[in-house]
């Protein structure tokens, strides 16, 4: 069974824990999914089944949207309620409290956190060091450091403030962390503070209105081939595709893009990934 699907992830599983039920409700081994989620997030998770795992790498994995809470009297060791929560020194929670508006946190954000920023990654994440995860480093007190990258943050915008509660919606590019974000502004603002929700509610085109929920999850619902390769999917004649089948190239008037990546469907399921380099069409995965 070929198929993607949407899955809105609940708090406090993890996104393995999400393939393991849908592998006992489809009765299938081979199941995948890209950008975990942490296990208090929740939000968008897309899923491959079976042969569809193939073309997990694929996947636009370009822009992804969040909306988060940030609680700027607090602090925890993994910028976020997975760890012990402490509050800071109340004097320091009265001098934000008084001084804190919307409009000076947005200009700080205006400032500090769009388009192509460094960041250095939470310890608490799922990033190996010396292939082990540096969150199970972190658990056993083990001293390390984490390399700074660059990411990019194409809009953020603050949706409500309250004190000590920030919301705030932010669309950034691929592996990007939220949770660093979070921590560089309450470094900014002179005060301490931790990611309190976290929901990812859109993958490229994918938005949170399109997935199903865990518990109530529906086999028949699937994610239409057409919309995951917008404008990529293509039939070929019977004796072209027996070739592209046996990985052979095939010499003919094609009228495809070049070198752009073309998924081949037999009109039931998607059979390989194939290219055109203006003189052969080249098939480069079966699937």
């Amino acid at each position: 069974m070929n198929k993607f699907y949407l899955i809105n992830k609940p708090a406090w599983i993890t996104s393995f824990k999400v393939i393991s039920e849908l592998k006992r409700k489809l009765s299938e081994k081979r199941i995948g999914h890209n950008w975990t989620l942490d296990p208090f997030a929740t939000g968008v998770l897309f899923i491959a089944v079976w042969n569809y795992t193939k073309l997990l790498n694929y996947i636009n994995e370009e822009d992804k949207e969040y909306k988060f809470e940030i609680m700027l009297d607090w602090v925890s060791d993994s910028y976020d309620i997975d760890t012990p929560i402490n509050y800071i020194d109340s004097e320091k929670r009265k001098y934000a409290k008084e001084t804190l508006t919307i409009d000076f946190i947005q200009d700080i954000i205006n400032k500090n956190f769009t388009w192509k920023i460094k960041q250095i990654p939470p310890k608490y994440s799922a990033i190996k060091i010396n292939w082990q995860k540096a969150l199970f480093k972190a658990k056993a007190w083990v001293d390390f450091e984490m390399k700074e990258r660059e990411v990019n943050i194409k809009e953020i915008e603050i949706l409500d403030f309250n004190y000590p509660s920030l919301i705030v919606r932010a669309k950034v590019s691929v592996w990007t962390y939220i949770r660093s974000i979070a921590y560089d502004l309450w470094q900014i603002i002179w005060t301490w503070g931790y990611v309190k929700t976290l929901e990812r509610t859109k993958i490229w085109d994918f938005t949170i209105d399109m997935c199903q929920n865990l518990d109530t999850f529906d086999s028949e619902k699937s994610l239409d081939e057409n919309l995951v390769f917008p404008g990529n999917l293509i039939t070929l004649d019977e004796t072209i595709l027996e070739k592209i089948n046996h990985g052979l190239q095939v010499s003919w008037k094609f009228d495809f893009e070049v070198w752009k990546k073309l998924f081949v469907t037999d009109w039931k399921t998607i059979t390989n990934v194939v290219y055109f380099d203006w003189n052969f069409l080249i098939p480069e995965r079966k699937i």
